[in-house]
């Protein structure tokens, strides 16, 4: 059995189908969070990949782990098939609540049978709070800043 090749993994905000086109569009893209203390709570990421060379059923799981300490944050997954070899599968996998525990990079990554097939940085951030006159209005005070 071949190994399967990972075409894309992209983070974002917000992952979707075109209804009339069938095209993905991949909205907010970026590869570093920032917050003000911690731990962190993110509390909506959306991870989109496209994965080719399938052509019997892989176990493929949807990784997070601390790059420094090797700790897992997210394990997700399970069998993933297709019908060709030739086919390109792709999966969006929407985490919801994800706690950071420090800053620091995080591996985001794709494995099979334990072998990372593709992985990419997420880099979190501590970020200062703004004084309050220089924060813009209707600027809340808490919460994540992705690209920080």
């Amino acid at each position: 059995m071949q190994t399967p090749t990972v075409n894309s993994l992209i983070f974002a905000d917000r992952v979707y189908r075109d209804a009339e086109t069938k095209k993905w569009i991949i909205a907010g893209v970026f590869n570093t969070i920032g917050f003000r203390s911690f731990p962190a709570r993110y509390d909506w990421l959306e991870v989109f990949f496209q994965i080719t060379n399938v052509s019997q059923p892989v176990d493929l799981h949807f990784r997070i782990e601390q790059a420094a300490e090797g700790k897992t944050l997210v394990d997700v997954g399970g069998p993933l098939g297709s019908p060709s070899p030739l086919n390109v599968v792709e999966q969006k996998v929407v985490l919801r609540g994800l706690k950071f525990p420090d800053a620091g990079k995080y591996w985001v990554q794709l494995v099979s049978n334990e072998e990372i097939l593709s992985q990419t940085p997420l880099y979190v951030k501590k970020v200062e709070q703004p004084p309050p006159q220089q924060r813009p209005p209707g600027q809340p005070g808490e919460g994540p800043v992705t690209g920080a």
